[in-house]
């Protein structure tokens, strides 16, 4: 089923891709997260290789899709990330296999960007913020921390570094 997901997926963002350019997301602003485009091999802070992630800028330039494949049980995912100029805000949703959905919602914040959103497990609602920041050397850095404590105290939930990979 993995590779059937990872085939249709990757046809549909080299159909969107090839889609004409939308005039309407040419601004700087739609431009802010390009830094996250591209093929990534994430290892974590010990250097041990967690995952693949692709991130591509589809339908016109308006949208970016990331699917993230995990080594072991760290599992697949995919990420639906949009610019909305009316808000100024950029919007992205996370989706899991089982029917997990966390939405986020943030904005640029020097050279990172950095959403938040929250999720209601059975225990209570808990907060997250996700940041995603360039390096020098190319890479990304992604820190997601949650807070069940409406944001007294954070947890890492997950730390990666993004090495950009050929495609």
């Amino acid at each position: 089923m993995r590779p059937v997901l990872v085939a249709l997926l990757s046809a549909a963002m080299v159909s969107a891709a090839d889609s004409h350019p939308d005039e309407s997301c040419a601004t700087v602003h739609h431009h802010e997260f390009d830094f996250v485009i591209g093929n990534w091999l994430v290892r974590d802070s010990s250097g041990q290789a967690i995952g693949t992630a692709t991130v591509a800028k589809v339908y016109g330039g308006c949208v970016l899709i990331e699917t993230w494949l995990g080594v072991g049980s760290a599992g697949e995912s995919l990420g639906i990330i949009g610019y909305q100029p009316e808000r100024r805000r950029w919007h992205r949703d996370f989706l899991a296999p089982g029917g997990g959905v966390l939405s986020l919602e943030g904005e640029r914040n020097g050279a990172a960007m950095v959403m938040t959103g929250k999720d209601y497990p059975a225990d209570g609602a808990r907060m997250h913020r996700v940041a995603w920041t360039p390096t020098r050397d190319g890479a990304v850095e992604e820190r997601w921390q949650t807070s069940a404590d409406a944001g007294r105290s954070w947890q890492v939930r997950f730390y990666g570094v993004f090495h950009r990979i050929s495609e």
